[in-house]
């Protein structure tokens, strides 16, 4: 893994609070190979919240909300995989 990887989970910026655990959850589902966090926005949410958004030319990509920020995060997935990974990440994320 290249050196800013760590569990499957790309560590060269910020996490929103609490999501860094959720992260390599995600990351060792089978057939996710890198969890990349992305941009932080500020919004008027509330609690903690993350859900599959859409498809992307290497994977997916999830929305991660908690008090008043949003973050994305984009997931390398082979297209064979990908149906699979949403299930089991919207599964993971609908019971904690």
């Amino acid at each position: 893994m290249p050196r800013h990887f760590k569990k499957g989970v790309k560590r060269e910026h910020h996490f929103l609070k609490g999501l860094e655990k959720p992260l390599e959850e995600i990351a060792a589902v089978p057939g996710v190979k890198k969890v990349i966090p992305g941009r932080i926005y500020a919004s008027d949410s509330r609690g903690f919240e993350i859900k599959v958004t859409r498809e992307t030319k290497t994977g997916l990509k999830l929305v991660a909300k908690s008090n008043g920020s949003v973050q994305e995060v984009f997931l390398v997935v082979d297209r064979k995989d990908r149906e699979r990974v949403r299930r089991e990440i919207e599964e993971k994320m609908s019971t904690n």
